[in-house]
Parts: structure tokens; sequence; C-alpha cells
């Protein structure tokens, strides 16, 4: 007698692998998940493109508070700070070391740095040994007047038809 039970020939059909309706089913779970993850990838390059802008508008405001610093620690008393506050000069000469010649040249770099920068620098209007240091720059996600008036901290530039994002530093050079 034998000690193997047979099997018909359904039981064996049944118990040969995975149907057709079982694959498609696991393939359409595997591409929501790798679209889920895609989307993930998008959002952080997004937020790593947001964090490198802010952080060269940072550098760019120091680099003009340092520019300002040269000028009140230098002898020179035709370089007075409130030139910074002023009109900048026609062009950036960086052998030339005047307060309109170092903002024109620090609002060239801003710029070029930052995607449609410009940059002001005004003296506080509470305290006159104080000043604003001020970083705008394009936000390139936000592309209606009514949802850059709804985000916090931009403003709407009809002019350019764009948002922009800014940033101010209040400094005592």
């Amino acid at each position: 007698m034998s000690m193997h039970r047979r099997h018909k020939n359904s039981d064996r059909s049944r118990l040969r692998g995975f149907t057709l309706l079982e694959v498609l089913i696991a393939l359409m779970v595997l591409s929501i998940g790798l679209l889920g993850l895609a989307a993930l990838q998008a959002r952080g390059l997004k937020f790593n493109h947001d964090a490198h802008v802010r952080s060269q508008a940072t550098v760019l405001a120091y680099d003009i508070i340092e520019r300002m610093r040269a000028v009140r620690n230098s002898d020179a008393a035709a370089q007075d700070l409130l030139g910074f506050s002023g009109a900048p000069a026609v062009a950036c000469d960086p052998v030339t070391p005047t307060a309109a010649n170092d903002l024109k040249c620090w609002q060239d770099t801003l710029a070029a740095r930052l995607p449609g920068g410009n940059g002001t620098v005004a003296v506080n209007g509470t305290d006159a040994n104080l000043f604003d240091i001020t970083v705008r720059w394009a936000d390139r996600e936000i592309l209606t007047q009514a949802d850059c008036v709804a985000a916090f901290n931009r403003q709407w530039d009809a002019g350019a038809g764009l948002c922009r994002q800014q940033q101010t530093w209040t400094v005592w050079p």
C-alpha cells in the first residue's frame, strides 16, 4: 500500500504558483509605493533648494554687514555708513572702497547668486545706530498673487509678476 496520496488534477493546478490576478495586485501596490517615493524625492529636492537659497541670502547679508564694519573701522572720513543706505554706484568697481561702490557690488552679487535677487540697506526707523539689511529673492513655487499673500514672509512683486521671499536683519555694524 502506498503512503502517498494522489492529488486530483484540480488540486494540482491550485498549488502550482501565483495567479495572474495576484501578480497584478502586487505590481499595483509596488507602483503606488514607487510613486510615493518619487513624490517624496521631489519634495526633498525642493526643500534642499530652498535651504540653499536661504543660506546664500544669509551669507550675502553678512557680506554687506562686514563691508559696513570695515567702513566704520577705517580712518577715511569720506566713508560714511549712511552711504550704504543711499543710492548705489553706477557700476561695481571692486578696487574702489566707497560705500556706494560696495553697495552696488553687493547688489550685483545678489542678482547673480539668488533667483531674482535684490537687496536694500536702510537706517532703522527706531534707532539711527542700527541698519536694516533686507534681501529678497523669487519664490519659484508660488505662481499666483493670492497664494503669495497667504504665504508667510512673502510679498507679491507686481512689476515682475512673481512672489518674493524676503529676510531682514537689523544690525549694528
